[in-house]
């Protein structure tokens, strides 16, 4: 991955933790809250969650978190109930996980701001053609579509 980009978020030494640990709190959130839209939750976690907002800024303490305590961060009550099942599993959570980690920090955009604009079930109905990319290319069309385009 290139990560000779400037006005990032925070130092690139955190990137790849950042991406394995949201790719485990989402396989978490799949598999031990059921009760719940797996899209909602992640939503909610995204627009609502302390430690998210603190990561955003480069918070060293939050950016150190652990699975649990992300996990922990998130507020339940304001998650929608299980509707639906959609064919979701490991790998396309792990995708969302990456792309939002890699966006939120490549173009250093709150993951509130982020969310409202590709809330997580659209970005789950990209992930095919764009899995098929990297992720770096991935999120400079996810962010010209969905960030920079409605802007206009």
């Amino acid at each position: 991955m290139n990560l000779n980009f400037k006005n990032t978020a925070y130092d690139s030494l955190y990137l790849e933790s950042m991406m394995s640990v949201h790719a485990l709190v989402f396989s978490k959130l799949f598999a031990l809250k059921k009760e719940y839209d797996i899209f909602s939750m992640i939503d909610v976690y995204m627009q609502h969650s302390e430690i998210r907002s603190r990561m955003d800024v480069g918070n060293w303490s939050a950016l150190n978190k652990g699975w649990k305590q992300i996990f922990n961060s998130i507020n339940f009550s304001l998650c929608k109930p299980k509707s639906e099942d959609y064919p979701v599993d490991d790998i396309l959570l792990g995708w969302i996980a990456h792309i939002y980690v890699l966006l939120q920090w490549r173009y250093n955009i709150s993951s509130s701001i982020l969310n409202q604009k590709l809330p997580s079930k659209v970005l789950c109905e990209m992930y095919n053609p764009l899995h098929e990319t990297s992720y770096e290319i991935a999120c400079e069309k996810l962010y010209n579509k969905f960030i920079v385009q409605p802007l206009s």
